[in-house]
């Protein structure tokens, strides 16, 4: 009963409110491509390693290309069910499925909805906020002859609705299938506040919210709290979780600006890892394109001039004798704290405009490293009293981390066909 008083307050609050001064928020459908067929692949392995040991692992192949406006099909495979080592040859899935996907924009807030078909390892959508950055990320369970599925498996659908006040509305719906039996049921399903006022970031979540417990999907009604201040180079934040169904969270993140130490440790998914103790890598080996889509390399294109920097700003390759017609700026996201392993990709599709695809169009993706861009800890603790309350929460804490990598999109065309 409350959570639907609350829904209709903030659906009220996004047809009430006028639109702001100048009309720059951007208004209607869209539904993102990069083109059809166009896409990346790339193979990876992983490495566990300490004095005692060096293991490989998890080898994957990952692929990912567009069908249509809205519509992509994404797959991560992995060469076997083993915790560690390439010995056997048992292809398995991590992640397959196809994605429908869109955005409405209004003067009010924005919409976004997202259906997938398949086997999900990542929920997040349509971008990972401060408290999602502390959801528990599919185990390994899976692997060494345990349970089939460590993720979501079925129709996963869903909906977010962000009002420019910060109040909105998530929620994710399973029908699981594709493996597994299950009756079809919320994942999440909440209201949010969200307000930034520099140094300061505050987050609040109120409904059916994800428990940490095995099976995933589960849900407990409660809330979370967050609030986060910007450091300077760092950003520090704490969570505070209550939820029926299990005990009281509490939690801490830090964010990293770009570095040479973080795009090192973002580009090899470095970890360390307690259950075996060592470090873990995940190690690019080949990657390549799909479709008509071209990598940018400004050592090695003589196609293209000008300077090359980082996404958002200013001084782009440009090809020469076109004129850029259309962007779109995306971030790709893994996630990973369970035994060190990166079991999951996502492309967050943040803002598109122009024409991305048809006759005529070349498509170039000028890609930033990949980099560590947060570590979270959380755990099942409340009190900080003494130093044994400290080791207790140390000892019993999860460790989601996050790596990220910012990519745009630019689309040319000739003159003439624009």
């Amino acid at each position: 009963m409350i959570l639907g008083a609350i829904a209709v307050a903030v659906f009220a609050l996004a047809w009430g409110t006028p639109a702001p001064a100048g009309g720059e928020v951007p208004q209607g459908w869209t539904f993102p491509t990069i083109g059809s067929l166009n896409g990346t692949w790339e193979l990876s392995v992983g490495a566990h390693l300490w004095a005692d040991h060096f293991d490989l692992r998890n080898l994957q192949l990952r692929a990912d290309i567009d069908l249509a406006p809205g519509l992509r099909w994404h797959a991560l495979a992995r060469s076997n069910r083993l915790l560690n080592g390439l010995g056997e040859w048992e292809p398995r899935l991590d992640e397959h499925y196809l994605e429908w996907y869109g955005f409405h924009n209004s003067p009010s807030g924005v919409f976004s909805f997202s259906v997938k078909a398949g086997r999900v390892r990542y929920l997040r959508f349509p971008y990972p906020d401060a408290i999602s950055t502390f959801d528990q990320v599919p185990g390994v369970e899976d692997l060494g002859g345990g349970v089939d599925v460590t993720g979501y498996s079925g129709v996963i659908a869903t909906v977010d609705y962000a009002h420019r006040s910060g109040f909105g509305l998530h929620a994710a719906w399973v029908d699981w299938c594709f493996g597994v039996d299950r009756p079809a049921e919320w994942a999440e399903r909440y209201v949010f506040y969200r307000r930034t006022s520099p140094p300061w970031h505050f987050e609040a979540r109120f409904g059916d919210l994800p428990l940490r417990t095995l099976p995933m999907g589960k849900t407990g009604g409660g809330y979370s709290l967050f609030v986060g201040r910007s450091m300077g180079d760092w950003d520090v934040g704490l969570l505070w979780e209550d939820i029926s169904g299990q005990q009281t969270y509490t939690g801490i993140v830090v964010t990293f600006k770009q570095d040479s130490i973080t795009r090192w440790m973002g580009g090899l998914a470095f970890d360390y890892t307690r259950a075996p103790e060592g470090f873990a890598f995940q190690l690019p080996l080949l990657s390549g394109t799909f479709g008509s889509l071209t990598r940018l390399d400004a050592s090695r294109e003589p196609a293209f001039t000008g300077v090359l920097m980082a996404p958002g700003r200013r001084g782009f390759l440009e090809p020469r004798g076109l004129v850029l017609v259309g962007e779109i700026v995306a971030e790709r996201v893994r996630t990973y704290w369970q035994n060190g392993q990166v079991r999951n990709w996502y492309e967050h599709r943040l803002s598109s405009w122009g024409r991305t695809s048809g006759r005529g169009v070349v498509a170039v993706m000028v890609e930033d490293p990949w980099y560590l861009q947060l570590e979270a800890l959380v755990s099942p603790h409340t009190t900080f009293s003494s130093w044994e309350a400290l080791q207790e929460w140390e000892r019993d804490r999860l460790g989601p981390a996050q790596l990220s990598q910012r990519v745009v999109y630019r689309f040319y065309a000739p003159p003439g066909v624009i």
